[in-house]
């Protein structure tokens, strides 16, 4: 029998750094998986920030902590929803109850959403007023993209970043740019600074999970952007029993399948083709948030299952996009 050549070294290294680059990938793939699954049910939210440096001369530091948990306790439902092998989404479900335990009424929203997909080919960086534009991905494999969206699944801030595979628990940090949370313009009352240039530090440990977030806040007016002072915030999420979050559970129930139409039709909208900027409503107008919560309530009492209706769906919250949407 003919004896074989033996393989020349260097086809033997090649080999070898494709399989280490394989293995790398199938368990970064694992990992994020399974730390994003791991964030799912019912959590005692209880999240915290306070501004440290001040950076601007002349900027008077706010001493005021921003405390959810002071006067009731804020609980999440969060719960997977399996768009591909690759992509998770996480919905956040928000329920307050007061002193006593009880549903404080009206305090049930549908909340943060959370879109992670693995290898995506772009993102969309927030780049200020309002306007995000597209960044690729493509020479940058085994990243897992982090899209948060907003109470109508439009665009807040994304970031991509890999899950470290050495440590004890599943730990992701990543940096980026967001429009003004609106705790700071709702509950806070701020107006002097409309970015907020991030880092986020998610751990998922065994029945908890901790967001650490150390941000500066930038007011960006006239094309000139000036960093006014860092702030530096902490969420726990502490497990809970599911049944403490029954109302939230019930919540969902009538309303997942016009959701699902909603991220449906923003995942045709956000294809990476383009810039996206939105336009603020006229004055006295409603939000386009406002206008598709309206489109909630109207199309949970029909049959979404009807693929008539369903488009009929979809094409109202198509139109009701485009319209809070600077032309192309």
């Amino acid at each position: 029998m003919r004896k074989m050549p033996p393989v020349p070294t260097w086809i033997v290294a090649i080999s070898l750094v494709a399989s280490a680059a394989a293995q790398t990938s199938d368990s970064q793939l694992e990992r994020g998986r399974k730390a994003i699954e791991g964030r799912t049910g019912c959590f005692l939210v209880d999240y915290s920030f306070v501004e440290t440096d001040t950076l601007k001369p002349g900027y008077v530091r706010d001493n005021r902590v921003y405390d959810v948990n002071k006067e009731k306790s804020i609980k999440e439902w969060i719960f997977a929803e399996d768009i591909s092998p690759t992509r998770i989404r996480l919905q956040h479900v928000l329920m307050g109850v007061n002193l006593d335990g009880k549903l404080m009424e009206g305090s049930l929203l549908k909340h943060t959403g959370e879109d992670w997909e693995f290898n995506t080919p772009f993102l969309y960086d927030y780049a200020g007023q309002s306007t995000w534009t597209v960044t690729s991905l493509k020479d940058k494999p085994d990243l897992w993209t982090r899209r948060i969206t907003n109470l109508d699944d439009g665009l807040r801030y994304q970031c991509a970043a890999a899950w470290k595979l050495t440590t004890a628990y599943p730990d992701w940090s990543c940096s980026d740019a967001a429009p003004i949370p609106g705790r700071e313009t709702r509950d806070m009352q701020r107006k002097d600074y409309n970015q907020l240039d991030r880092t986020s530090r998610i751990i998922v440990y065994d029945s908890s999970w901790l967001e650490r977030e150390a941000n500066t806040k930038v007011d960006d007016k006239d094309g000139v952007k000036t960093r006014l002072v860092k702030e530096v915030g902490k969420t726990w999420y502490v497990r809970l029993p599911d049944a403490e979050c029954s109302a939230a559970q019930e919540f969902v129930k009538p309303r997942l399948a016009f959701w699902t139409i909603v991220r449906e039709t923003w995942d045709q909208v956000l294809k990476g083709d383009s810039t996206f900027v939105e336009v603020r409503p006229e004055k006295g107008k409603p939000s386009r948030y406002e206008q598709i919560l309206d489109l909630e309530q109207e199309y949970m009492k029909k049959d979404l299952a009807d693929p008539k209706i369903s488009r009929e769906a979809h094409d109202a919250v198509r139109k009701v996009i485009e319209m809070a949407r600077a032309p192309q």
